[in-house]
């Protein structure tokens, strides 16, 4: 339906017509065209786009308000005035880890051979986390565990303090990511 203020195209109007006709405002301007049910090609660059965004989102999602990790977050005062947490964490694990299929595919193997990937895994099962992957795109799945591993190496990156952010990612085991996880739904 088509809400429209003054006679229909002397004023302004929005919505659509039927599946004929869609007005609008464009850079202050009135537009109307004809609808265009839009296209998802599912390209290969898209799905790897979505992997990426998607897994890390499920990931970060888990990060509950006003707990540990979010405090010490806040507590850096790095996150942008309008921002949220999760989509500030979310760029700035992509931009510093994830920026393309290679750099997913590098950051991967270096997650599969970690030691304390099973604890990994293990948190992802605790927090509801599940696997992600989608068939147009040329990266392998987002597995459940991984994100969780690239939020601590951006709390390492980001400057957190503490136990068990003193300790490099590489030397991590169930101790240190289970410390973790326990800030994502506790206060101390």
């Amino acid at each position: 339906m088509a809400k429209v203020t003054m006679p229909l195209l002397s004023g302004s109007a929005s919505g659509k017509i039927a599946d004929a006709l869609v007005f609008m405002t464009s850079k202050g301007r009135n537009i109307v065209r004809q609808f265009v049910i839009p296209a998802n090609p599912k390209t290969t660059g898209q799905g790897d786009a979505r992997i990426i965004l998607g897994g890390l989102g499920r990931a970060v999602g888990t990060i509950q308000k006003d707990k540990d990790f979010a405090n010490m977050l806040n507590a850096l005062n790095l996150i942008p005035s309008g921002q949220s947490k999760q989509s500030y964490l979310v760029k700035v694990i992509k931009d510093l880890y994830l920026a393309d299929a290679d750099a997913f595919t590098s950051l991967k193997s270096t997650y599969g051979s970690h030691t304390a990937k099973a604890a990994f895994e293990s948190a992802a099962d605790t927090l509801g986390i599940a696997a992600f992957e989608l068939d147009y795109a040329t990266i392998t799945e987002f597995e459940k565990g991984f994100g969780l591993y690239c939020i601590a190496k951006a709390a390492i990156a980001l400057g957190f303090a503490g136990a068990p952010y003193s300790t490099a990612v590489a030397s991590w085991t169930a101790t240190e990511v289970n410390a973790m996880i326990a800030q994502f739904t506790t206060v101390a």
